[in-house]
Order: C-alpha cells, then structure tokens, then sequence
C-alpha cells in the first residue's frame, strides 16, 4: 500500500506543477529564439506508477477478515502480501515537431502466500499438516512506442502515444509440502514463464521545470493507470 500512496503523491504534485505552468507568466518570452526544450532530440524519463487494479487487491489483503470468508477464498490464513515498485524507463527521439519514437520499459509484480483453506497433508515426519502456499509474480514489459503531441510550441504540451512489444510473465511458487511443489516444478525449477504481446495507449502531460530537466504524467492503459515523473532531454 505504502507503494501506491507514495506514487499517488508523486503524480499530484506533478499535476500542481502542471496548473502553475499553465497560468500565465510576468515573463516575456523571446519569439524568435527556440527554447531549449524545442532544440532537445532525445529524451530520457524515468517514472512511477498508481492505481494498478492488482496492487489494489493484493494490498487490501492487509485488512481481509478471512475468517469471515466463505469456502470459495483460498486462504485461511495470509502471511505475505507485498507489491513490488511499479515503475517505468523509457526513451524517446525526437521525429519532427509533433512526433516522437522510442522504448518504453515497465516493471511490476506482488507475492501473496498464506495457509490455504482445509489443505492438509502428512509431512516428512509423519505429522498432519496444514499447506502453506507462496506465490510470487513479476513481469516486465520492453514497447517500441509512437507520441503525437497536439500542440509542441505550449508550456504543458499533451500528446497521445500507443505502444506494443513484448511483456514476460514469471510465476515463482514455493510450498512447505515438496510433493505439490514437484508438480508446478519445470525441469526442477518452480518457475513458469510465458512470454506474451505488450500494448499501452495512454493520453499524456508534460512540461519544463528547468533546462533540460522536466516532468510528466500519464492516464489509461498501461501497467497502471496513472504513472508520473521526471524526464532529462538533450
């Protein structure tokens, strides 16, 4: 949970910034000569994430009341229920004046584990005993991504970008009963990988907070729905 409130405050303060570049500065603004930020063909951001629906679930876990669950909730008990930091890297070059092409990396993941609910065995010493049950999540996702900004000569710029590449998915699952843990074993590994297609499409905000250093913020599809940072253009 600590994970998303801090992002959440990441992103606000990042749309503050975005009201108080919109009002309007005492400053006059040289016409003629082009902003650094206009001369800039690579951009370089790193940014964080909020609002992911599974962070959701998986951090409401700390205030669950399993004893009031019916017979369909896994868990009689839970142990572990953590998120890993939700974070994005991309790079981005400058096209022309409206276009840009780059990469987009994301990282993501959570580990829930428990005693699952009337899961008993007999253990190596002969002795009854509940299943315990762990299982961890990461995936990543690389995007080859395309921006189009509506109006690049503004202090806030907006622009829309869609994205696809690949997006790995690893499933690691730990047990105190070795017996099941032979069964998701792969070759004697409990790791399961399945590679599939990566897609985001997120509707975006950005502006200067000095030379070459500015922000961002994003909403819709993505590894979460918000995501908001800083970005470094040369």
């Amino acid at each position: 949970m600590r994970n998303t409130q801090n992002a959440i405050k990441s992103i606000t303060c990042l749309l503050l910034l975005a009201i108080c570049q919109i009002a309007p500065s005492k400053a006059q603004a040289n016409p003629i000569a082009p902003s650094a930020r206009n001369e800039a063909k690579n951009t370089f951001i790193v940014g964080a994430g909020a609002f992911n629906l599974i962070y959701l679930v998986v951090n409401r876990l700390d205030n669950v009341d399993v004893t009031t669950q019916n017979d369909s909730f896994v868990f009689s008990t839970i142990t572990t229920n953590t998120t890993a930091p939700l974070y994005y890297l991309k790079y981005e070059n400058k096209l022309g004046r409206k276009h840009t092409l780059g990469l987009n990396f994301a990282n993501s993941g959570f580990t829930v584990g428990g005693l699952v609910r009337d899961s008993f065995f007999i253990n190596d010493m002969g002795a009854l005993t509940q299943l315990n049950l762990q299982l961890k999540y990461k995936t990543a996702s690389l995007n080859v991504r395309y921006n189009y900004t509506f109006n690049p000569d503004a202090k806030v710029q907006i622009y829309w970008g869609m994205g696809m590449g690949i997006r790995t998915n690893k499933v690691f699952i730990s047990t105190n009963d070795s017996k099941l843990l032979n069964k998701f074993a792969i070759p004697g590994i409990n790791v399961a990988s399945v590679p599939t297609v990566g897609f985001e499409s997120t509707l975006g905000f950005k502006g200067i907070i000095a030379d070459h250093l500015g922000w961002y913020a994003e909403l819709g599809i993505a590894k979460s729905v918000f995501q908001g940072g800083i970005s470094y253009s040369f």
